[in-house]
């Protein structure tokens, strides 16, 4: 055994060598994909906490960072009308009705594992129309659609999230139910894309 291992000596660094080389690649590979898991922004949005319309819209920080929500947006569709506006602000919410001025916004940060209430989805639609300044039938919505726009803190980055829900009339109430169990992941150069300048130029409105 000696004599073939002094035989054949460079033959057998070269595979010691490789194998190292790749043990090294996959704890390398098992390292980068659980950063990118810590590192990943995860938003949730779901509805509860009551009934029809007056379903508390909740949206959950699951990242293991906090988030700084930067705004909200809300596309209203209709049979053949649609309308996309920010509802960051709690407009429906009369300013002289607070103690705290800061509960009429929904701005701010969102710690890992936190939950905050943006109000029922019937207020997500009047903020909406208090912004477009107008106002549409609630029984003829068809779908209302939330998206989060959020900045991660340790990527300082630009991520968001959204979720459609199908309004429903029966029995003179409106019912919203989500489309989809999971939340719609918008990763930072698409949300940068889509939702940079669209919020920058309504705050400046």
């Amino acid at each position: 055994m000696l004599q073939f291992l002094t035989q054949y000596i460079e033959i057998v660094n070269a595979f010691l060598n490789g194998m190292m080389v790749l043990i090294w690649t996959v704890y390398l590979q098992i390292f980068l994909v659980s950063h990118l898991r810590q590192t990943r922004s995860v938003i949730h949005i779901d509805i509860g906490a009551a009934d029809g319309e007056r379903s508390r819209c909740l949206v959950t920080n699951l990242s293991s960072n906090p988030l700084y929500v930067q705004g909200m947006i809300a596309d209203l569709f209709e049979d053949g009308h649609s309308a996309r506006v920010v509802i960051t602000e709690r407009e429906e919410i009369d300013q002289n009705d607070l103690e705290d001025p800061l509960a009429r916004t929904n701005r701010g940060t969102l710690h890992p594992g936190q939950t905050i209430d943006i109000g029922s989805l019937a207020d997500v639609v009047r903020r909406a129309w208090i912004r477009l300044g107008q106002e549409w039938s609630i029984d003829k919505l068809v779908h209302v659609k939330v998206t989060v726009v959020a900045i991660s803190g340790q990527a300082e980055r630009m991520v968001g999230a959204s979720k459609t829900f199908d309004a429903k009339y029966m029995h003179g109430r409106s019912h919203f139910v989500p489309q989809t169990l999971l939340t719609h992941q918008i990763r930072p150069r698409r949300a940068r894309a889509a939702f940079g300048d669209m919020l920058h130029d309504q705050s400046d409105e």
